[in-house]
Order: structure tokens, then sequence, then C-alpha cells
């Protein structure tokens, strides 16, 4: 549909109806997300203290917000997305799908993922990405770990940055999460 109504932005419209019903694309996604996990606790046979959550730029956005809203995800690797909300969408053009009206009077990103905490966390930055400043990523990051350290899981917070830009860094993702999956 998108393609046939010559619609390069897609995200515009799903946030624009999303906002006229009261609701945002990340609300809407980190959603489906709690559905699938619902779904997947039914009807498949996994073990519910293994549930990880990695994703890069939007899969990264909601991870984050997924985890920070679902205590059954154990393990959150968001990509290329953790930094703050001044530094990154509020300073340089995103998705639309990215904002969420009033966030900031709440708190910044370091906030939101604060409530993962004690949980593991990771994020992976480029340290040439373009939309997420390494400079914010890491004052996010600097931030995070007092919220961790104070939850008594500084070891449990982690940061991977990437020789590169955008992009996802497998490296630094598989064997975070193998070592809490042993």
């Amino acid at each position: 549909m998108d393609r046939e109504n010559n619609n390069r932005n897609s995200c515009r419209t799903q946030l624009m109806h999303g906002l006229l019903a009261g609701r945002t694309p990340i609300g809407e996604r980190v959603w489906d997300m709690k559905c699938l996990i619902d779904w997947a606790i039914v009807n498949l046979e996994i073990d519910q203290s293994r549930i990880a959550m990695t994703g890069n730029s939007g899969g990264g956005t909601i991870t984050l917000f997924s985890a920070a809203c679902d205590t059954r995800i154990n393990i959150a690797i968001p990509g290329c997305y953790f930094s703050t909300f001044r530094g990154s969408i509020g300073a340089i053009r995103h998705c639309d799908c990215n904002y969420v009206p009033g966030i900031l009077r709440l708190g910044e990103m370091y906030d939101v993922a604060g409530l993962i905490a004690p949980r593991p966390f990771k994020a992976i930055a480029g340290r040439y990405d373009d939309i997420f400043p390494i400079g914010c990523v890491k004052y996010a990051y600097s931030r995070l770990r007092e919220i961790y350290k104070i939850a008594e899981a500084g070891e449990a917070c982690q940061l991977y940055i990437g020789n590169g830009g955008h992009r996802y860094y497998k490296d630094g993702a598989w064997p975070f999460l193998a070592n809490y999956f042993k």
C-alpha cells in the first residue's frame, strides 16, 4: 500500500494513526512483543528463564522498551539505539516511529533502560554511528551503570563499541548472551 500511494515514510503514517487513537508505534510494538512471548510460553516448549531480546536500530528501540516493560525478557541487547533522547532522536532527524510524546518529562533513555536492572543489559554501538553519536552513548552508559550499581548488578551492564557505523555488531552480542545462557 505504501508503494501504491508513493508513501516513502510509512512510519509517519503509522505514528499519525496511532496518535489519533492515543497510541505510539513503540507502544504497539512493545505490545506485539508481549503477545509473542505470551504465545510462545503457551505454545512452545521454552525455558522462561532464557528469554533474550536483541535487535538493531528500530529493533534496538523495541528491545530496550520491551525489556523495560516486560520482566520476562531476561537479557536485553539493543543495537545502535541506546543513547540519550536529547542527543539522538531529539537532535538528529530520525524515523517518526522513534518518538514517545512527553517522555523527557519522565526521564532520559538511560532511565528507561534502568527499569531493566538488575537483568543483564548490553548496549551495542558503532563508533561512527552518525544518528546515535558515540559521545551521547558513552554518557548514557555512564548514567545507566550508576543505576545498575545501585541495583547491585554493575557487572550485568555492559557496552560494546564496534569500529564502524550504524549496523549490528554480533561480536558484541553473542558472547554476552552465551555467558548468561551457559
